[in-house]
């Protein structure tokens, strides 16, 4: 009896580092540079038009970093924890994870003249505002990512310093939204740009 408790309790502290449940949202929580754990097997790739699968399985190795359609495929055809039903989160969805509100710098704009306009004032006092929140992990990551996630996040510091994330939402055809994890704003950006990706799903 006591040998199985001690393996049912093993095997929740495993799952709980490489799966974060918040708001009854289930997070991906695996590293973006170790590839040893990873496990991306594709369900439907012969449904994914155009899908290259050697430039799909280049990119997602290195560092999970590339453009809104192929972090859409990648959540879509991600096999992880015995669970195939994986997603781009919301923007509320990915805001579970911050320790600050998200100043959502939104709007009509196409060029930087116009985002600055519209936001930059206010997007500049947030930043400062938010500074404090900032916590570096041990492998420099500095980001407003609660403590669960830190560890495991992409290097992005002072080198570095964007740390967008892909979330599902669009605007139109060629813009989605990215919630930057480092200055807590979140705004629309070119699909085609890369971002970093973390896959969700209902528990």
């Amino acid at each position: 009896m006591k040998y199985i408790l001690l393996s049912l309790c093993m095997t929740s502290i495993i799952y709980a580092s490489e799966v974060v449940l918040i708001k009854n949202i289930m997070y991906q929580n695996q590293s973006f540079y170790k590839t040893d754990n990873f496990q991306n097997k594709q369900k439907t790739k012969s449904s994914i038009e155009t899908f290259n699968a050697d430039l799909f399985n280049d990119v997602i190795n290195m560092t999970r970093e590339m453009n809104w359609k192929m972090a859409k495929q990648y959540c879509q055809n991600l096999e992880y924890q015995g669970f195939f039903d994986w997603r781009l989160p919301t923007h509320q969805e990915l805001e579970n994870l911050s320790r600050v509100n998200i100043y959502y710098a939104l709007g009509n704009y196409q060029s930087f003249d116009e985002y600055a306009k519209q936001h930059l004032d206010n997007a500049k006092a947030h930043v400062l505002s938010i500074k404090v929140h900032r916590k570096k992990s041990k492998i420099g990551s500095e980001l407003i990512v609660k403590k669960d996630f830190l560890e495991k996040m992409p290097l992005i510091n002072n080198q570095n310093p964007m740390g967008d994330f892909w979330v599902s939402d669009e605007r139109d055809q060629r813009y989605a939204m990215t919630l930057d994890l480092r200055n807590a704003i979140g705004g629309w950006v070119k699909k085609t740009r890369n971002a970093y990706v973390l896959c969700v799903r209902k528990k």
